[in-house]
């Protein structure tokens, strides 16, 4: 949309233009009257009338009207420009220095201006554009400065098993294990930490490929009560012994396009990110699924401590960990809840999160019913 003139432009390009059109006229008129002059101040000397002097002064006073008329307009408009240009070259200077400015990191740099300055509006678009860097800048630095957290922490977390699997290889090698029951015990640790690794690389690896724009979706109709009454009874037991008890209520269900491979990984995250942060004795979650008319809510609701309000927003950040993974690196590399978010959305899903009003962590993950 164009803006229209202010009072001050519309009124320097009307006296511009008049000025323009008045400066020949005069300087015309002048030249006219000169030359008029002097040719009837030659007859009048001569005390007689001569047709053809006449004739010859009135048409140099013609040519010197025209002349004049030429030189008068190429003079005004020379000095138009040179106004017109005076009036552009101070705002492009103070914009050509306030980019300088922000080029160099003075994103604080704002021009001051008078209300009645002609450029003002070009002005408000300079202060505003530098604020819109500002805050870029600014976004920019947090993202870095969280990648380089990330890249720490994920450092620290594969560093903790490396150093056991290493201690115990070695334990081995000393045969400090002398008897099969100390060999099998030092085993089962390299095991599971072996498979702590590969749980991590798993992650950071299924992120890449879900950030990925060229990766699609194998997605086909799952009926989402039964799908989760298999998931949920293939894993409940294994928590169980861990003192974690995993319920289901299946209220409705409807089928969704979705990937069943997937679909393992958003379930397993949010399980595994409940397990962990679990402070309580005989740690639960409930999981409900119910379909309404156009969406399928699938809700994860433990009973750990939650997390604060001010949190809850930053939870699907790759860059982000809460200060309980920042206090407990071991635990959480702070990748798993991005997986969740990015793998719901491209199921063309939404997912949010909130407190219970009973305490704990509720994760809502909406997707549409399939047509099919």
């Amino acid at each position: 949309m164009e803006k229209k003139m202010t009072k001050n432009e519309e009124k320097k390009i009307k006296t511009g233009r008049r000025f323009s059109l008045t400066v020949p006229i005069i300087v015309a008129v002048i030249l006219s009257f000169g030359n008029d002059y002097i040719v009837l101040r030659s007859v009048h000397e001569k005390k007689q009338i001569n047709l053809s002097s006449l004739r010859d002064g009135l048409a140099l006073s013609n040519m010197c009207l025209l002349t004049g008329l030429v030189l008068a307009i190429v003079i005004s408009n020379l000095l138009f420009r040179i106004i017109i240009r005076q009036e552009l070259m101070i705002p492009l200077q103070k914009i050509r220095t306030g980019m300088n400015r922000i080029r160099h990191g003075d994103y604080d740099y704002r021009i001051e201006y008078e209300e009645n300055d002609l450029m003002f509006e070009l002005y408000d678009d300079f202060n505003e554009m530098a604020v819109e860097t500002k805050r870029f800048a600014v976004k920019e630095n947090q993202i870095d400065e969280r990648r380089r957290q990330l890249l720490l922490s994920i450092s620290h977390d594969l560093r903790s098993p490396m150093t056991s699997i290493i201690a115990y290889v070695q334990g081995l090698l000393d045969g400090i294990a002398q008897n099969e029951q100390k060999r099998r015990q030092y085993l089962e640790v390299i095991k599971a930490k072996s498979l702590e690794i590969d749980r991590m690389v798993n992650r950071l690896f299924t992120y890449a490929k879900l950030d990925s724009k060229e990766y699609v979706l194998d997605k086909q109709p799952v009926d989402t009560g039964e799908y989760m009454r298999g998931y949920v009874g293939a894993i409940a037991r294994e928590y169980e012994k861990k003192n974690f008890r995993i319920q289901l209520q299946v209220t409705s269900s409807a089928k969704i396009m979705a990937d069943s491979d997937m679909l393992d990984r958003i379930c397993t995250n949010l399980i595994e990110n409940a397990y962990k942060y679990n402070d309580k004795e005989n740690g639960s979650m409930m999981i409900t699924v119910k379909s309404g008319h156009y969406h399928v809510k699938i809700s994860f609701a433990d009973n750990g401590p939650g997390v604060g309000e001010d949190e809850i927003s930053n939870l699907w950040d790759v860059f982000y960990r809460t200060d309980h993974a920042r206090k407990n690196p071991g635990e959480s590399s702070g990748i798993g809840l991005a997986i969740v978010k990015k793998a719901v959305e491209m199921m063309d899903g939404k997912v949010e999160a909130k407190n219970g009003k009973s305490g704990g962590l509720t994760i809502m993950i909406r997707i549409p019913i399939s047509e099919q």
